[in-house]
């Protein structure tokens, strides 16, 4: 089976590195200077303190520059930033892959994908490791976890894929439906990821302060109304048991959601900073928040409810990446967010 894999970052990097290893072939499609580097040097993967080295990764910028055989593959896997799919579909129609698995952030890409190349093409995916990103050839991974793999169609056997991705020393869980699957990734996405980044503070300061653990309960509790609504349960994930925290944040205080939430997110990132703190102090001009509460801000209007706390993260974190508000407007003040939240829902 001919895979492509579509972006080079921190995920792509991993899936690409342990396919390899598998001896799979397995090609990247990344941007000019990660191609350049993975020329010279090969791809370094640490994890539990050791480091494995995998040379010769074929890593190029271009479809023409592939071998033919690559150039129309069985499996691609998508593994760029939400708010890059759109990009990358002239990509995938170019490749006009047999299967088309997705392991992005956030809620809509599946249906995006679906749209421009056919359901039955695609899989829907969740990875739960963690994983940092040092240099276009060095990456660690700083909490195992697994891959959930859904199908969109049923006429679409993922087995095959569930397979592949087995051979890479993945831990592969399927689910029945792909909703539950991704929606169960967003709850977890959504945990101490835009107060962070809007605040510019550890975790474990935004979750010694009850005023934000209360926030961030009411946007989860948002989610999980919007879920509710639309038939959607959330399911267990590899390495995280998201239907105990479901029921913790809808039934605990607040005191006892701070008090089990301090553990949970720590693990559960291993260290790592939240994704979207990381891309704020990149200075990049996009935020994937508006495939988290964005999309479930949209979603309740869909069906007739509000999601306000969510609403006003994701007018936050858009203000500040399109510059509508000042990079620093929340640096460090939770009482002006808490404050914007507040008079946003007047």
């Amino acid at each position: 089976m001919t895979i492509v894999i579509v972006g080079g970052g921190a995920i792509g990097l991993l899936v690409a590195g342990r396919l390899a290893q598998a001896s799979q072939p397995v090609a990247l499609l990344v941007r000019p200077k990660t191609s350049a580097a993975l020329k010279t040097q090969p791809l370094a993967i640490k994890q539990a303190g050791q480091t494995q080295k995998i040379s010769n990764l074929l890593a190029k910028t271009e479809i023409t520059e592939l071998p033919l055989a690559y150039q129309h593959p069985q499996l691609a896997i998508l593994c760029v930033k939400g708010y890059a799919t759109s990009e990358a579909l002239p990509t995938l129609l170019s490749l006009q892959p047999k299967t088309i698995l997705t392991l992005q952030n956030g809620l809509g890409h599946e249906e995006t994908l679906a749209n421009a190349l056919g359901k039955e093409k695609i899989i829907a995916g969740v990875i739960t490791s963690s994983v940092d990103i040092e240099s276009a050839t060095s990456i660690t991974v700083t909490k195992v976890g697994g891959i959930g793999l859904a199908r969109l169609s049923d006429s679409l056997n993922i087995a095959p894929t569930a397979a592949l991705l087995r051979s890479g020393a993945f831990r592969i869980t399927e689910y029945a439906d792909y909703r539950a699957l991704k929606w169960s990734k967003v709850l977890l996405n959504m945990l101490g990821n835009a107060t962070a980044a809007l605040l510019d503070l550890p975790v474990d300061a935004i979750y010694a302060d009850q005023r934000l653990v209360e926030l961030e309960q009411r946007a989860f509790q948002e989610a999980l109304a919007v879920m509710k609504t639309l038939h959607i349960r959330p399911v267990n994930l590899p390495g995280y048991p998201v239907i105990p925290l479901a029921f913790l944040m809808q039934k605990f205080p607040t005191k006892g959601v701070a008090w089990v939430l301090r553990g949970f997110a720590a693990r559960g990132r291993g260290g790592k900073i939240p994704s979207l703190q990381q891309d704020f102090q990149q200075g990049k001009a996009h935020s994937e928040g508006a495939y988290l509460y964005g999309a479930i801000a949209q979603a309740a209007e869909q069906v007739g409810l509000v999601a306000p706390v969510n609403k006003a993260l994701w007018q936050m974190l858009d203000n500040l990446v399109t510059g509508n508000m000042a990079k620093d407007a929340f640096r460090h003040k939770p009482d002006q967010l808490l404050d914007f939240i507040a008079n946003s829902q007047c």
